[in-house]
C-alpha cells in the first residue's frame, strides 16, 4: 500500500486503524506529517466536500 500516491490520484482508505476506512477521494497534496508522509485527500460528500489528512501507508490507488 502507499505505492504511487501523488497529487491528482484517486485513492481509497484501506488502513485498518484509520477512522476514514472505506472513504474514497482525490489526493490534493502529499506532505510530511507527525506520523511520516501523509496525503491530504479531498472527499466529496452529499452535503459538502472536506479535506482529511491520511497517512500514505493507509491508502490504495484506484
Amino acid at each position: 500500500m502507499g505505492d504511487g500516491i501523488a497529487t491528482g490520484v484517486m485513492v481509497r482508505v484501506t488502513g485498518a486503524s484509520s477512522t476514514e476506512r472505506g472513504t474514497e477521494g482525490i489526493v490534493t497534496a502529499v506532505r510530511r506529517g507527525w506520523a511520516g508522509n501523509e496525503a491530504v485527500v479531498l472527499v466529496t460528500g452529499i452535503l459538502r466536500s472536506r479535506e482529511v489528512a491520511i497517512p500514505v501507508s493507509d491508502l490504495s490507488r484506484q
